[in-house]
């Protein structure tokens, strides 16, 4: 750096921190400095400002509008989770639903097959009709062991 040039400084005397150019000037030093050297330093100053990054108003309407992106974000992201709220209720109700229609059906089954097998032991045992009663005993049986599932061709979900 150069020494400070004494005919900016009033009085003659040169003044290292008022005078030295990177160094913080003070309000009272920067009223000791002519016109021409003041209007320079406020100049310099703007510049640095309005590079440094936006003015206060600025950055507050940038701040807004972030805050306004990240509050919908958020009320979607609400949103988001009462839709799936509600599809896995309706989920939850159709699986309930189809397991009594299953749980229904059976308990048909089985009771036909219970029926079935009384009605082969009477056939068999009380009026002596063994072809009869013996395909449909063994028939109801063998459907009651598999519990309806070769009666039903049911999809896997």
């Amino acid at each position: 750096m150069s020494p400070p040039d004494s005919s900016l400084v009033p009085d003659g005397k040169a003044d290292a921190e008022s005078t030295v150019a990177g160094e913080y000037v003070s309000p009272k030093e920067l009223e000791k400095l002519p016109a021409e050297m003041r209007t320079v330093i406020s100049v310099m100053a703007g510049i640095f400002r309005s590079t440094s990054g936006p003015d206060a108003e600025t950055a507050k309407i940038v701040a807004q509008s972030e805050m306004h992106e990240e509050s919908c974000r958020l009320d979607a992201y609400k949103e988001q989770l009462k839709t799936r709220d509600k599809q896995n209720e309706r989920d939850h109700e159709y699986r309930k639903k189809n397991l009594n229609h299953t749980t229904a059906l059976s308990l048909v089954i089985a009771s036909a097959c219970i029926i079935g097998i009384a009605i082969g032991l009477y056939l068999l045992v009380v009026k002596g009709q063994q072809t009869i009663g013996t395909g449909l005993l063994i028939a109801s049986f063998m459907a009651l062991l598999q519990g309806g599932k070769s009666l039903l061709k049911s999809d896997k979900d």
